[in-house]
């Protein structure tokens, strides 16, 4: 049976804050999916909603029917309640908390073909991240690491640059240098760094093997442990004054070239 309708008009209703407090992270266990589309991947998805908030905006008869039969808790608030939830400037009248992923090693080795891993480091802008992990999905990555002191990719912002991509790919988040390393070294994945001063041309490294594709920020880079562990540096070549690439355009040349080779 779906949960009980719940209305709410009160700007001081204590789920306000629970929806804020999903948005930034700080709600333990959950995110925040806002706008009709990305509530719509969520559910497609099969992510658990632990609490959905309508208002009158929302005109998709056929996703509140689902909010409602999905959710755990269902609220039924005015314009004005949901706008003081929502972390958009132009709220579309849906918002869901939902449950974050549980990501196990082994599902993000699994595939077509053989494991490609992505690992962010360094990326600390949230929009930035969510394009990489829109990427990875697209150019058939098996799943996605990010490095300790990076955007999380399951805050409000990185969800909304995944489009939706997060509730679909294996993404585990938060790991330092050495327990990236041991990561390829147990999978046994040959652990690859994108690196502009590389001396291997993306196209001529070997990237049919199990792989841990490296990538870091324009500004931060790559951590020296993983360059100095890496077995192979790449680089893409880029004509000048032209220095650097954003890190989910990178990705993706290098993603892309993977799997050129593995066809």
């Amino acid at each position: 049976m779906p949960p009980p309708r719940k209305e709410i008009s009160s700007a001081k209703n204590p789920s306000i804050q629970r929806f804020k407090d999903a948005a930034v992270g700080a709600l333990d266990g959950a995110m925040l999916a806002e706008g009709v589309r990305l509530v719509a991947e969520a559910l497609a998805a099969g992510v658990p909603v632990l609490e959905a908030a309508v208002s009158p905006r929302c005109t998709d008869k056929a996703l509140r029917e689902r909010l409602q039969q999905a959710a755990q808790s269902y609220l039924e608030v005015t314009d004005d309640v949901l706008g003081r939830m929502s972390a958009l400037d132009t709220p579309q009248g849906v918002a869901a908390i939902l449950q974050r992923p549980a990501v196990d090693e082994a599902a993000l080795l699994t595939g077509d073909l053989a494991p490609l891993v992505v690992v962010a480091a360094g990326v600390r802008d949230p929009g930035n991240l969510g394009a990489l992990v829109r990427t990875a999905e697209a150019a058939g990555a098996t799943g996605l690491l990010t490095m300790r002191g990076g955007a999380d990719p399951f805050r409000d912002k990185a969800v909304r640059g995944s489009m939706g991509s997060v509730f679909r790919l294996p993404v585990r988040h938060g790991l330092d240098a050495q327990e990236v390393i041991a990561f390829a070294q147990r999978h046994r994945l040959q652990l690859v760094v994108a690196d502009g001063g590389g001396g291997v041309l993306h196209s001529a490294a070997d990237l049919r093997k199990p792989l841990l594709l490296v990538v870091g920020a324009e500004a931060a880079g790559v951590p020296a442990e993983l360059i100095q562990a890496a077995a192979a540096r790449v680089r893409i070549p880029l004509r000048a004054p032209v220095e650097s690439l954003n890190v989910a355009v990178a990705a993706g040349v290098l993603l892309y070239e993977a799997q050129r080779q593995r066809s």
